[in-house]
């Protein structure tokens, strides 16, 4: 979410009449100063500059008697009276631009390539946010519910509360918290891999076959993990260790048995290169490796090596190809 009251100020009107209080609070807004701004000071200071204007004097009083119109032109055209109308709009911008941009940072939170986030939620809920990746709180979070939407990757361990369930979507796939600690990897929201060190999950993907919509569901506990794609939800029992769990904790780039669909997202994410699978035959290998700040080329000489495979970067890809025979000598 971007806000859009960022890097504009309103346009100030010229004029040949100054006031301090009035300058004062522009200085202040501009600065974004946390300090509350003396409302009451400054219209004091306005009124008291109306009064030696004289706007109160024998020449209004006739004035409003001979007609409204001339009273209002007179005000109108008054210094003072244009610095008064100029505090109430500061005013007005500024509580709405602060609120605005206090109301942002506390729905999204975002990372960038190869950086990690460490958050902790308005209901203790940890999460280290991976690189690349986003959160968005639904309204009320915290409050009423604890719904979020993730984009990327994100490590979970949640504070529990059965009253209110922690609900996390990301692209077709529900998560939901039974009180645990768990990674959610999405790759173009296609698949969803999740990873469990703690507790149990449960989750649900809107399934599509033959022109009919239904869901599939699963839970898992301590130690399994789970890949949901749009063909169904592939369950594996017992294939998250401990160690992996601490290392996802940490927050490590950790692959088990996973498909190069989610490594190529993954590795996008963490190190901004590509993944190029050159033969199709390649595209159903699995990997499990661990990655923790590598250079690019150590990553792609791991690749190779787990693989089976070549793999040579090139700028900001990994092309992976089939070995080549060398043709033996006659």
């Amino acid at each position: 979410m971007t806000n859009q009251f960022y890097g504009h100020e309103p346009a100030e009107e010229s004029s040949g009449a100054t006031d301090p209080a009035l300058d004062a609070l522009l200085v202040t807004w501009r600065a974004g100063a946390a300090e509350p701004i003396d409302v009451e000071g400054a219209l004091a200071q306005v009124k008291a500059r109306r009064t030696d204007a004289g706007l109160n004097n024998h020449d209004d009083l006739a004035a409003r008697r001979a007609g409204s119109g001339v009273v209002r032109s007179t005000l109108w055209m008054a210094p003072a009276f244009r610095i008064a109308a100029a505090l109430v709009a500061v005013l007005g911008g500024a509580l709405l631009w602060r609120s605005t941009r206090s109301t942002v940072s506390e729905l999204t939170y975002a990372t960038s390539v190869g950086a990690t986030r460490a958050l902790t939620l308005q209901d203790g809920t940890q999460v280290r946010l991976g690189p690349a990746s986003s959160i968005e709180l639904a309204d009320g979070f915290g409050g009423a519910h604890r719904r979020l939407r993730l984009h990327g990757e994100a490590w979970f361990k949640v504070t529990h509360d059965e009253a209110k369930p922690f609900a996390i979507q990301v692209g077709a796939a529900t998560i939901e918290d039974v009180g645990t600690a768990f990674l959610v990897r999405e790759a173009d929201s296609t698949e969803v891999s999740v990873r469990v060190s703690e507790g149990e999950v449960r989750v649900t993907r809107a399934i599509g076959r033959s022109g009919v919509q239904r869901d599939s569901s699963v839970t898992l506990h301590a130690g399994d993990g789970a890949v949901a794609t749009a063909a169904g939800i592939h369950f594996a029992a017992g294939v998250v260790t401990a160690a992996e769990g601490v290392a996802l904790a940490a927050g490590h780039l950790t692959f088990t048995d996973a498909s190069l669909h989610e490594v190529r997202d993954a590795l996008h994410r963490w190190y901004g290169v590509w993944l190029v699978i050159n033969d199709a035959s390649l595209a159903t290998r699995h990997l499990t490796a661990d990655f923790t700040g590598e250079p690019l080329s150590r990553v792609a000489a791991v690749l190779g090596l787990t693989l089976g495979v070549d793999a040579t970067q090139r700028g900001d890809t990994i092309v992976l190809e089939r070995i080549r025979e060398v043709p033996s000598r006659p």
